[in-house]
Parts: C-alpha cells; structure tokens; sequence
C-alpha cells in the first residue's frame, strides 16, 4: 500500500483555496499511484478554526466542500479533516 501524505498550508475561511490545494493533492497521488492520501485536521475549513467552529454557516460551508473534493475521490482512499455537524445530539453540536 501506497500512503500520500499532504501537508499544506490551509488558510482559515479560505474555503475555495483550501479545496483547490486539496484537490491538487489528490490529484498528485494518483499520479503517483498512492492508494490512500492524508491531510491534516481541519483541512478544509483552515486551523485553527478556534470559534467558528460553533458557526454553523462555517460548518455548512465545510460539509458543502468535502462534497465537491469527495467527487475527486476516486481509484484513491481519502483522509480529511473536517469539522461537521453532530447529528446525535449527545455531546457537542
């Protein structure tokens, strides 16, 4: 097995750069044939989030770009950190 590991410089509430570098990314480990690729917590939305983490237009826009960067998945196993919505009810929201 192949392992990609991406480390890149996310920018907070920079949703469109983040998902273009992530892509990318995934992009140069199918290249390189990798069967799986990582990228830090909170890719997506930026780190650290810090209080817009319990902004739930920010958690909206995060789950509305791993939707479009899940599209990019394919022949490749993805790993990305996103913070999302409980929808338990326990916990955190």
């Amino acid at each position: 097995m192949k392992i990609a590991l991406a480390q890149l410089n996310y920018h907070i509430g920079n949703f469109e750069s983040n998902e273009e570098k992530i892509i990318q990314a995934i992009q140069r480990a199918k290249e390189q044939q990798a069967d799986l690729i990582l990228f830090a917590e909170l890719a997506v939305g930026g780190y650290p989030a810090k209080d817009l983490l319990r902004n739930a237009v920010f958690i909206e826009r995060c789950r509305k770009s791993l939707e479009n960067i899940a599209t990019h998945c394919t022949d490749i196993d993805c790993i990305i950190g996103v913070p999302l919505k409980n929808p338990k009810g326990e916990g955190k929201a």
